[in-house]
């Protein structure tokens, strides 16, 4: 079934992501809640190149990480920033498991993958190692630690060319930076497991703003937005992931109902009562997917709207602009910071 715009309400976000921000929504939203196998046809539309991972990580800055980049920053030490987002990315990752261990001179951070799809393990493991020490954790250190990053020792389940490409990718993330904390550490590839090894004392180190105060109101807020999120959106979820796979085909609410054995009246009060819609799911999914196909894909608008299930160019280019501000087009021509920008904001809230 094509679709058009004629639905042209402003799309409303209660359950934007990790800090309520609004760039969130890509992490926690659109494709961030589709389960693992979810993505396997995003990775086959994109092609499981080396690379790819990194290429969609790279949208995202500290500023989209809102209150837990914030609260980071604030941490008295190292130690508390490495527990503030640890506890946090623990309730908001349902992919990669983090574990952290320690002795008497080192401390280890583990990522664990075993469990993840095959077909999707090195895309969801180098997008989120990116996300992570690319966007968050690097751009958080004070300069004593970076100094110090000679200690530590990264150790990747990735094949060497996975790991270059991703090594570089950061690099370009942090080449703002006075200094490159990427080649301050040793990067080892072709490994059973991902490591990240440190010397226990660099915990007690000072971060960059420290402020005890700020940090704990940050951290307790980001808490409570990613519980609730965790309790709430199972079925938005799976809706989601179900929309991802037909997206073409433009499903209707009444037959993704059917698909999930409850009739459309049920579908729609069990989202309401998770603070979502089906039409907000749907524009969720659609603006995501476009992004990626204009921006990761270079398809062409016309390509892009026929992927998408409209009915003509002209209405996914309406859409497309009360999505994000910039006509299919004009998002095309952008410069990749800008683009990256529009893909960290997920699906904008538009105007009308």
């Amino acid at each position: 079934m094509l679709h058009d715009d004629r639905e042209r309400q402003p799309i409303h976000h209660p359950d934007r992501g990790m800090c309520g921000c609004r760039s969130c929504l890509w992490f926690g939203g659109a494709l961030r809640v589709v389960t693992p196998h979810g993505f396997g046809w995003y990775v086959q539309t994109l092609g499981d190149r080396p690379g790819l991972g990194t290429e969609v990580a790279m949208r995202f800055s500290l500023a989209n990480f809102g209150l837990l980049g914030f609260a980071m920053l604030s941490s008295p030490t190292a130690g508390d920033a490495l527990r503030v987002a640890l506890q946090t990315l623990r309730i908001g990752n349902r992919f990669i498991d983090i574990t952290v261990s320690l002795s008497q001179t080192t401390g280890r951070i583990t990522f664990r993958h075993e469990v993840l799809p095959a077909d999707v393990r090195a895309f969801l493991l180098e997008r989120d190692i990116v996300i992570i020490f690319g966007a968050i954790v690097l751009r958080c250190l004070s300069p004593r630690l970076v100094d110090r990053l000679g200690d530590t020792r990264f150790e990747l389940a990735l094949p060497d060319h996975r790991a270059e490409k991703m090594t570089d990718g950061m690099t370009r993330m942090l080449a703002d930076l006075a200094h490159d904390p990427i080649r301050r550490f040793r990067i080892i590839a072709d490994r059973p497991t991902t490591e990240l090894t440190f010397p226990l004392d660099l915990l007690a180190e000072p971060m960059s703003m420290p402020d005890p105060a700020t940090a704990a109101l940050c951290e307790q807020h980001c808490l409570d937005l990613l519980q609730s999120r965790h309790e709430r959106g199972r079925l938005a979820g799976r809706i989601r992931a179900m929309l991802l796979h037909q997206i073409q085909a433009a499903p209707t609410a009444s037959e993704i109902a059917a698909g999930l054995n409850m009739d459309r009246r049920t579908l729609h009060r069990r989202l309401a009562e998770e603070g979502t819609s089906f039409r907000i799911l749907r524009e969720e999914v659609r603006c995501a997917l476009a992004i990626d196909m204009l921006g990761l894909l270079d398809l062409t608008v016309k390509e892009t709207a026929a992927r998408l299930g409209y009915a003509s160019t002209a209405a996914f280019s309406r859409s497309f602009t009360r999505w994000t501000g910039n006509s299919p087009s004009a998002y095309r021509t952008l410069p990749q910071p800008a683009r990256r920008d529009i893909g960290g904001a997920g699906a904008p809230t538009p105007s009308g």
